[in-house]
């Protein structure tokens, strides 16, 4: 589900400070969990924020001056191409009237569970990676494969201290992906949709959404935009930048959004609307000031937009006839009766988690369009038989079938998919649902004119993943009561506080 970022400027807020707010949707275990972190070198390093597991630097957090956000965006930044093969050898692909042959190399796998490595052939074409299955010989292309810069552009971010030192550095564009939401004590706030986007040839000749012929220096793109090139806002006059894993041009009031038609149609920029976008447009006044209590409730928002924005429709489930379907009485209430709020005590919330699991698996890949009432019946038919199968009944509020686990212990899970405030999981074996993503890491920063920056924040799977440490799961009734812990980056303030002090290896 990606992330939020939310960027204010002081002239929309009652204090006169920048607003940031740094929200990263994450699994909530394994190598892919964020952990929060202060680095302090004393030599111009002073940063706090979230990583993942082994991360050399903050990936995204806050310095003394400014702070910055990513979300994943969605933008075309590869391509696939299906090369056309030597019927005389396996090992030659034509290109530009030439057979050509493939790069080959041998590796050995180590695969767990087998005592040998597996050996396996590697190929390489003028496109890049390439492989064969039974439809044909295919390559894929894409920035992050030809860019190895991407920790010394965080290194970089980490130490800039204004906007033009902060602007020079993701020039090095050495991020192949995601979007990027800033904010300083100078009062900028700035958003781009960050990608190493191909220049790719613009004839008709070609639909870069499909497929590609992979015989050709026509499809064959070798430069990308420059950074100046991308969807980006500064300081737009409306006060405020927001991303939700949504399109570019939507990033602000309607008066201030980029107009999609501005760009390359080759590039394929996002142009969606989601469910979060739309209830940040619906939360968010367009004239006003915000003060920072109504800039919280909006990260910890857990309430659906008034239309949905899913790529199929389930609205025929909210006008379907009770006395109609009385088998279902008791589902179709609770639905129906839903305030459309992911709250744990919530019955309509659990049975719309149901909803939502059911159809996106079974809509994936098709294409968008609503709910017939055969298939909304059959929808509610297999909803309850699962829940009798497992509960017993079908009167269940959230908290009941979604659990938010540490360790040995459980709780009443909050949120749904695509929510401001999400969560989602996995069935377990005893069929309840176990939040594996959702809200990760949050960090709300207030840039005063002087002094350090004001950081709240939360980091919902703690500061360890060894169970039996108490920063396991300290954070939790935290989170779950949508509260935030106060944090600062005055290295003796953190040092008087400190429960220990060591050097790593100690």
């Amino acid at each position: 589900m990606g992330s939020n970022a939310i960027a204010i400027h002081p002239s929309r807020t009652t204090t006169g400070e920048s607003f940031l707010a740094i929200n990263a949707h994450q699994p909530n275990e394994g190598p892919e969990a964020f952990y929060e972190a202060h680095v302090n070198s004393e030599e111009g390093w002073n940063a706090l924020g979230g990583l993942l597991a082994g991360g050399p630097c903050i990936l995204h957090g806050v310095n003394e001056n400014l702070g910055w956000a990513h979300t994943v965006n969605f933008c075309d930044r590869l391509d696939i191409y299906q090369l056309q093969m030597n019927p005389k050898n396996a090992d030659q692909y034509m290109f530009d009237g030439v057979w050509t042959d493939l790069e080959k190399k041998k590796v050995k796998l180590h695969i767990k569970g087998i005592p040998i490595p597996v050996s396996r052939d590697l190929y390489w074409s003028k496109y890049g990676a390439t492989m064969k299955n039974e439809q044909g010989t295919f390559a894929i292309r894409l920035g992050a494969n030809m860019e190895i810069r991407a920790l010394e552009q965080w290194y970089t971010m980490n130490k800039a201290q204004n906007f033009t030192q902060f602007y020079k550095a993701i020039s090095m564009q050495g991020l192949s992906m995601f979007n990027i939401m800033y904010a300083d004590r100078n009062d900028t706030i700035f958003y781009i949709n960050n990608a190493l986007m191909p220049l790719r040839d613009p004839s008709p000749a070609f639909d870069w959404k499909k497929t590609l012929p992979g015989n050709t220096s026509k499809t064959l793109w070798t430069k990308f935009y420059g950074i100046k090139e991308l969807p980006q806002y500064v300081n737009p006059s409306s006060g405020f930048l927001f991303n939700t894993n949504h399109s570019s041009f939507y990033a602000t009031a309607p008066e201030n959004n980029l107009l999609a038609s501005s760009f390359s149609p080759t590039s394929n920029w996002e142009t969606n609307h989601n469910n979060r976008s739309r209830r940040f447009l619906e939360l968010m006044p367009l004239n006003g000031k915000v003060d920072f209590d109504q800039f919280r409730q909006i990260k910890f928002d857990r309430q659906f937009p008034a239309v949905f924005e899913f790529p199929y429709s389930v609205d025929s489930l909210f006008v379907m006839k009770r006395a109609n379907y009385p088998q279902y009485d008791t589902l179709l209430r609770n639905l129906q009766e839903w305030d459309r709020r992911g709250v744990p005590e919530s019955k309509g919330a659990a049975a719309f988690l149901m909803v939502y699991e059911k159809v996106s698996r079974a809509m994936r890949g098709k294409d968008s369009r609503a709910l017939t009432m055969a298939e909304c019946e059959k929808l509610l038919q297999d909803i309850q038989v699962q829940m009798m199968k497992t509960y017993g009944t079908t009167d269940l509020a959230l908290g009941d079938i979604q659990k938010l686990v540490r360790g040995d212990k459980e709780f009443p899970g909050p949120g749904l998919p695509d929510l401001l405030a999400p969560e989602w999981g996995v069935a377990t074996a005893n069929g309840k649902r176990k939040i594996t993503g959702g809200d990760a890491y949050v960090a709300m920063v207030r840039f005063p004119k002087q002094g350090l920056p004001i950081i709240e924040t939360v980091n919902t799977y703690g500061a360890s993943a060894k169970q039996g440490n108490p920063h396991f799961d300290d954070q939790v009734p935290l989170f779950l009561q949508q509260k935030t812990k106060p944090m600062t980056l005055d290295k003796t303030k953190v040092l008087a506080t400190a429960k220990r002090i060591y050097h790593p290896g100690e």
